[in-house]
């Protein structure tokens, strides 16, 4: 499905009831909805499942120079007033649970609930930003992408190339032996599709300088963060931060998860036990 919003056309991807509960998953940046692919029938069955390629990402229209929080959240409120009829449960990994957080805000009369996996929410802050070991890395992912976008490069090379890339701090693991075999590969079609400008705001802390992490949310939010020394978004001394003025907030650790615990080997089952857990009681 293609949806105009705001002079872009986002893609989405949408199976089950039109009458279901309606979950929505929001990918994180330099990725597309087809990290979601392999979703099992835990989280699926019965529900209206929404899966959204943000703007420059996916099958969704390039727009270069708006790929900025403020645009990333006001998109997904006009696919969620075009497409979901009810209140949906908004699930966002990195960037995509930073829009659902901006929904949750904004919105409450359109979201049920919200799951953020290790959303990055205070790293538009100078400090925080300097201190982000990740962000230093997108100028080189944006133009190792566009190096293979120019060079044609098949998904399976990328995916090759992706996989040879270190996983943990040290370099002792890598990509290949700690994500799923379907996540190489949904990396890599992201990769070859997005604009490459999405990891120059990201890069530049743009993108989530506009992020606010005071304002009250009054819906149902938990969050499923990394390990902090496997270089977590969300890391304890901003579960702490949030702590103070969200106190309802629920937060779950996993000792030795990385950022994308959704596409690890280890943690994908945990990953599915706490999201479905959520989706039985608000979905």
């Amino acid at each position: 499905m293609v949806i105009e919003v705001h002079g872009v056309a986002l893609h989405a991807d949408v199976h089950g009831p039109a009458d279901a509960p309606v979950v929505v998953f929001l990918h994180g940046v330099s990725g597309s909805s087809a990290t979601y692919g392999w979703l099992p029938a835990e989280v699926t069955g019965g529900r209206r499942v929404v899966r959204l390629d943000l703007r420059g990402h996916g099958a969704s229209a390039h727009a270069p120079g708006t790929y900025l929080i403020d645009r990333y959240g006001a998109d997904v409120v006009a696919v969620l007033e075009r497409i979901a009829g009810r209140p949906a449960v908004l699930v966002g990994h990195s960037l995509g649970g930073v829009a659902a957080w901006w929904v949750a805000q904004r919105r409450p009369d359109l979201v049920a609930a919200a799951f953020l996996e290790d959303p990055p929410l205070y790293m538009g802050e100078p400090e925080e930003h300097e201190r982000n070991e990740i962000a230093k890395l997108f100028p080189l992912m944006r133009d190792r992408a566009a190096q293979w976008q120019r060079d044609g490069l098949s998904v399976e090379a990328t995916a090759a190339e992706i996989g040879a890339a270190p996983f943990t701090p040290d370099g002792s693991v890598r990509m290949r032996d700690a994500v799923c075999d379907d996540a190489l590969r949904s990396r890599a079609q992201a990769q070859l599709a997005m604009d490459p400008d999405v990891l120059t705001g990201a890069a530049d802390r743009s993108t989530l300088a506009a992020t606010d992490t005071t304002s009250r949310v009054t819906v149902p939010v938990a969050i499923l963060a990394a390990d902090d020394a496997m270089g977590a978004a969300f890391p304890t001394r901003h579960e702490q931060r949030l702590a103070a003025t969200h106190p309802d907030i629920e937060v779950v650790r996993l000792a030795g998860a990385g950022h994308g615990i959704h596409d690890e080997r280890r943690f994908r089952d945990a990953y599915v036990e706490h999201l479905a857990a959520f989706l039985a009681r608000h979905a």
